[in-house]
Parts: C-alpha cells; sequence; structure tokens
C-alpha cells in the first residue's frame, strides 16, 4: 500500500510538473493582458500600448537612406494650420490643370514609401498602356511617408511629422516630432483631401482615390469610418483597403469564439481602439458613437481587396486581432465583410465565409444602412500579403480604377455563392480552426489559379479554402488543460 501511496505520489508530482511547465509556456507564447486596465490606458491605442508592455515591435520599419523613384520626388506639404510637414513622393511634373485623378498610396509597415509609389506608377502606366477604362494619363500619385522618430532620424527635416515606432500612424494617432505636434495620420489625410479638393489649382481633379495594403490599409479603413464629410458633387472619394491586419468593430462581438485561440475573457482591451471604439477619443472634427460612424461610413465607397493566400501567422498577432477571425489575414477580412454585411442587414450571400456571428445575436443597424452597403469585396486567386500581387491583378485594376461599382470584379467567391441569399438562410459557420468550403472564383486571373494549373474563366474552377489552422501555443494550453482534468479528477 505504501508503494502504491508513493507511486501515485510521483506520478501526481509528475503530471503537476508538466502541467506547471506546459502552462507556464501557453502563457509566455501569449500576450498577458490580465493586469491592464483597458480604460486608463497612457494612448489610446491598444496595440501600441501592448507594444510596449511587451517589449515588442511589430514595426520593420525602413530606415535606409531613400531611394526616389524615377518620375517622382520627394518633398514635403503642409499639415493643418501649424508649420508642421509630411513627408511625401509626388509626381515630379504632375499636370495640375489636367489631371482627373489623384491616388495617396499608402505604405505598409515598413514605411517604403518609394515602393509604395512606383508600384502605383507601374499600375497607372500598364492600365493607361492598355487603354483601360477610368485610367488618366495625367494622375497625380502621392505616396506618404510615416517616418519612425528613431529609426529614420536623419532623413525627415526639422518640422516634418515622425510618429512613434510601434506604427501607432496606423490608428491615426498623433505624430511625436517635432515637438510638441498634436498633428495625426488622420490629418495627414485631410491634408491631402484639402488639397485636392482645390479646384482652383486642380480645375480638372473628378477622383481622389485612398489606396492602402497592409499597415497602410489599416490606416486607410479606420479613416474610411472616421474621416470628416467628404461628400461633393465635384470631387468622388474612394478608399481601397487592401489586406489589413485589423479593423476597428463598431460592437463588442467578434466572429469566433475558440477559446483556445483567443477569448474576450482572457483579452481585456479587445474592444479599444483601434480594434474597437473603447479609449477612442474622436478626431479634430469631434466624437460621435460607433452608430453614427457606421451610417457615415455606409455610404463611402470603400473597397476592400484580399490576397486569397494571404494565410500566414504574421503581421498583428496579439489577441485583439485574432479575435476578428483567427491569426490569418485573410480569414479576418473575410470574417470582417461578413459582420458589416450582417450588421447592415444587407442581402450579400455570406453564408460560405468565416466566423459563426448570427442575425440573432447581432444588433440590427438597418436602419442605419437602409440595407446596403456602398463597399465590394475582391478576392484575388493566388496573392499573398503583396501588393503588387493585390493591386496589379486584372481584379485589382478594377478596384482601382472603375467608376462603378458594377465594374469591379469580385474574384473568390464560395461554392454555391448567390449575391442574395443573406436573408433566407442562416449565418452561422463551423468554428474558424475547422471549417472550410469549396469555393468557385469569380473574375479570377488566369494566371493565378488555385487549386488547378489551368486559366479559369470568369466563373469556372473550384478550389478549397482552408481555415487556417490555430498556432502551436493553442496545443500547449489543450494539454495544459487536459492535464489539468486528469489531475483534478
Amino acid at each position: 500500500m505504501r508503494a502504491s501511496t508513493s507511486t501515485l505520489a510521483v506520478a501526481l508530482a509528475t503530471l503537476l510538473t508538466t502541467l506547471s511547465a506546459l502552462c507556464t509556456r501557453a502563457s509566455a507564447d501569449r500576450v498577458s493582458f490580465g493586469h491592464l486596465n483597458p480604460h486608463h490606458l497612457a494612448a489610446r491605442d491598444a496595440s501600441t500600448f501592448t507594444a510596449k508592455e511587451q517589449g515588442t515591435n511589430l514595426g520593420l520599419q525602413d530606415h535606409t537612406q531613400p531611394d526616389v523613384p524615377s518620375g517622382s520626388r520627394l518633398t514635403s506639404i503642409d499639415v493643418g494650420d501649424s508649420s508642421h510637414k509630411l513627408g511625401v513622393y509626388w509626381t515630379r511634373n504632375p499636370s495640375n490643370r489636367h489631371a482627373k485623378q489623384a491616388f495617396v498610396m499608402i505604405h505598409g509597415r515598413n514605411r517604403n514609401g518609394a515602393d509604395y509609389w512606383k508600384t502605383m506608377n507601374d499600375i497607372l502606366t500598364s492600365a493607361v498602356s492598355a487603354s483601360y477604362p477610368s485610367a488618366d494619363a495625367n494622375a497625380i500619385i502621392v505616396s506618404p511617408v510615416f517616418y519612425s522618430q528613431k529609426l529614420n532620424k536623419g532623413q525627415y527635416k526639422t518640422l516634418e511629422l515622425a510618429w512613434d515606432d510601434i506604427n501607432a500612424w496606423q490608428a491615426g494617432e498623433a505624430a511625436i516630432h517635432p515637438h510638441g505636434a498634436k498633428e495625426s495620420s488622420f490629418d495627414a489625410l485631410d491634408a491631402l483631401f484639402d488639397e485636392f479638393s482645390n479646384l482652383t489649382k486642380y480645375p480638372s481633379m473628378q477622383e481622389l482615390v485612398f489606396v492602402g495594403h497592409g499597415g497602410g490599409a489599416q490606416l486607410i479603413n479606420r479613416y474610411a469610418i472616421v474621416a470628416k464629410d467628404m461628400s461633393s458633387k465635384e470631387l468622388n472619394v474612394r478608399f481601397v483597403v487592401g489586406d489589413p491586419s485589423s479593423s476597428v468593430y463598431f460592437t463588442q462581438d467578434r466572429p469566433t469564439t475558440n477559446a483556445h485561440i483567443a477569448s474576450k475573457a482572457d483579452c481585456p482591451l479587445y474592444n479599444t481602439w483601434r480594434y474597437g471604439f473603447d479609449n477612442f477619443t474622436g478626431t479634430l472634427n469631434g466624437l460621435k458613437t460607433p452608430q453614427e460612424y457606421f451610417a457615415q461610413n455606409v455610404k463611402r465607397d470603400v473597397r476592400y481587396i484580399v490576397g486569397y493566400d494571404d494565410t500566414a501567422e504574421s503581421g498583428d498577432q496579439y489577441c485583439m486581432a485574432i479575435l476578428q477571425g483567427g491569426v490569418a489575414r485573410r480569414d479576418r477580412n473575410l470574417a470582417w465583410w461578413k459582420y458589416i454585411n450582417m450588421l447592415a442587414r444587407t442581402d450579400e450571400d455570406v453564408s460560405g465565409l468565416p466566423g459563426n456571428l448570427t442575425l440573432e445575436t447581432l444588433p440590427d443597424w438597418s436602419s442605419l444602412s437602409g440595407r446596403t452597403l456602398a463597399h465590394t469585396l475582391t478576392v484575388i486567386p493566388g496573392a499573398t500579403h503583396n501588393a503588387d500581387e493585390v493591386f496589379a491583378s486584372r481584379q485589382g485594376r478594377t478596384v482601382l480604377f472603375a467608376n462603378k461599382q458594377a465594374d469591379v470584379m469580385s474574384g473568390w467567391r464560395p461554392k454555391g455563392y448567390s449575391k442574395s441569399r443573406v436573408s433566407s438562410i442562416s449565418l452561422s459557420s463551423a468554428s474558424l480552426s475547422t471549417a472550410s468550403v469549396s469555393p468557385s472564383p469569380t473574375g479570377s486571373s488566369a494566371s493565378s489559379a488555385i487549386g488547378t494549373s489551368s486559366a479559369m474563366s470568369q466563373q469556372s474552377t473550384s478550389a478549397s479554402l482552408v481555415i487556417y489552422s490555430a498556432p502551436p501555443w493553442t496545443l500547449q494550453a489543450a494539454a495544459c488543460f487536459a492535464i489539468a482534468l486528469v489531475v483534478l479528477a
């Protein structure tokens, strides 16, 4: 009996040791927020705050000396009423009097504005050469540079704006250089809007297109929600949002409830600004409610573009972002499209998209939307997290240049997709960690087929969408939980 007791004690001790090790590792691999108060942050952006708390930096800022692309110049424009300026790459010899379009191309977290200016210029040149409708040979291309105050030191000038080193600019935060600067990245975009709204300087200007990819798309998506009134008979404003890591949710609902990946209970900042409206202090134009921001956003020309193969476990992996659809950008963006359509109560068929939100659990904001969204979604088969692959595709060209949303190609859609089934079917889908659907590409590029080597026509080849699997720490957490059950039993 003593031997049995001794053996049991040793076994129990071993189990407890293993349990402790696994739990410690699982906890270390996730971002811990237990000690944080989400309502008393020094900065309003949860990502910036968390990065500083954890000693991590999500930005791989480009801090090499600028290589100014041919056809552009590196200059600056005034922001607001102060003497502070925004660094920009600008078309070298613009035809201000004849330009009908202006493209504001926002870089990603690497701050490589020169590369993004060149990408947009190459796409425009190609479209003009192909006589693509609505592509203006006189279009002006601008690519701002949201300098890092630390890592870009020596590149920005005395009065030029520079931001914190944790990519706070993506969330519309204020610059920290020059000393005492109060201008935010939203203010910088306002300055560009004001510039191209000047019909005395640009008498032929008809269209202003804000384009962002990755970190830049985070900024553009949020700007499209909180920006000042831009309605104008003379100037159409478009927002192109490509592959962002996260979005700002209007409600506390999130499209995944897989507690092994992330849970609201363990993520107190999940609804704090950049991810939700908690702690948001507004803009220079004041502070509105989420409902008011939603009501103005649904009327704006917003075009989402997503790389179908943008599934790497990279970018923002804080629990606040993971709660928006898992670890992959693609799944988060498809879940976002599902969420806003369900919130608006449109008749868009979103049944095959990731996320377990339902009409029963989401509030009905159809009174704010009129059951319509002035938004489009384009999914590019074969494209990864790469601006060239996304924007230079056949479908991407329609996103950038098409005047009518009806002319925007949708790209991939799930098998069985119908344009108007949302109101007649259940919108609850399987867990993000296990769900899969069979897509049928629509408007696919022949050179970027998924699951087939042959060219795909407008509505042909099927492929398989496998929702991205859980990261390694989730297995450790599951094992930790299982051992705990054994011990307690």
